[in-house]
């Protein structure tokens, strides 16, 4: 551990320079699209961006919105769930809702655009140099620090839809919810950010919506959320009920569960725990599942860790 400190120290003070990074195309199930993942090497790529958040992350927290959720720790969706539901409760503050997305986010956020965003919150030239060394190429999708540059370039996008009447709002990476109490004041909010990311190279998406609450239910972070309820999203109610047949007919069959199944379903029945499920639970899930899915991956891990302790003390005693 010192030893490697020390290079990547030495290396940092001499002048870094990123190694060739390899993308591959994967789906996104949750967005309904294929992106282009970066994959930075561990040494010394992906160990120099997370020495150089050490350093920049209580500077970029400073000015970070109280509801910006994406990518940040103690902040998941979950947190922005909570809010959202207590915002509902109120009649006033919430009669108008706002949902907006950015286009193409990552692949049109330019390097030169993040730098005059970090040369306002940070003096130090080697700091700089560094951070420009990270994205002279763009902020990649897959790389450590490119959530982090991104929460932190639009931070002046968060304070001015708020000083333009937002009445709460929250932001998960490049998606926006926004309630407000006029239609008006929601026309004005619309209006400035199209201006704010055209002035910086990027775009609205066309798809963004404005409506009254009372007509129809806000949509954020997986889940449609009323005045006093909170409803799984029909995307992903759709996904939980296809999961839970194809479980029913490996039972059926005789065969072998994998672990990376029962992670995924494991992981959309945790969903129901936050909405109102009582029936669908009961209507779906058949007794006993979660406990078989746990039993699954519990023992893949258990096998896992013998398997790893056991090479573990074979290199010490060969050493």
């Amino acid at each position: 551990m010192e030893k490697r400190v020390e290079e990547l120290r030495s290396l940092i003070q001499k002048g870094f320079e990123p190694s060739e990074v390899k993308k591959k195309r994967r789906y996104d199930a949750n967005a309904g699209k294929w992106r282009e993942i970066s994959e930075p090497r561990l040494w010394p790529d992906q160990c120099v961006h997370h020495a150089l958040i050490q350093v920049l992350e209580p500077v970029m927290m400073r000015g970070m919105d109280h509801y910006c959720c994406g990518s940040i720790k103690g902040r998941g969706a979950h947190y922005g769930i909570k809010a959202v539901k207590k915002w509902m409760k109120s009649k006033k503050a919430v009669k108008w809702c706002v949902e907006m997305d950015i286009r193409h986010f990552y692949d049109s956020l330019k390097g030169e655009w993040v730098m005059e965003r970090m040369k306002q919150l940070v003096k130090d030239r080697r700091v700089l140099d560094l951070v420009w060394r990270v994205v002279k190429d763009g902020v990649l999708i897959g790389s450590y620090c490119s959530q982090w540059f991104a929460n932190t370039f639009l931070q002046p996008l968060d304070q001015l839809i708020r000083k333009n009447g937002a009445a709460h709002y929250i932001r998960y990476m490049d998606n926006f919810t926004i309630f407000v109490r006029r239609k008006r004041t929601a026309d004005r909010i619309i209006k400035t950010t199209k201006e704010w990311l055209e002035a910086h190279g990027l775009e609205l998406k066309r798809n963004w919506q404005k409506f009254p609450t009372s007509k129809r239910l806000p949509n954020a972070l997986g889940y449609r959320f009323g005045k006093g309820y909170t409803l799984i999203r029909k995307k992903n109610l759709m996904r939980l009920k296809d999961q839970l047949k194809r479980l029913q007919r490996i039972g059926m069959k005789g065969r072998f569960v994998t672990v990376k199944f029962a992670q995924s379903l494991l992981s959309r029945l945790g969903m129901l725990r936050h909405c109102n499920s009582v029936r669908l639970y009961s209507r779906f899930v058949r007794s006993g599942t979660q406990r078989k899915l746990k039993g699954i991956i519990r023992e893949y891990y258990r096998r896992e860790m013998a398997r790893w302790t056991t090479s573990l003390e074979l290199n010490i005693l060969t050493a």
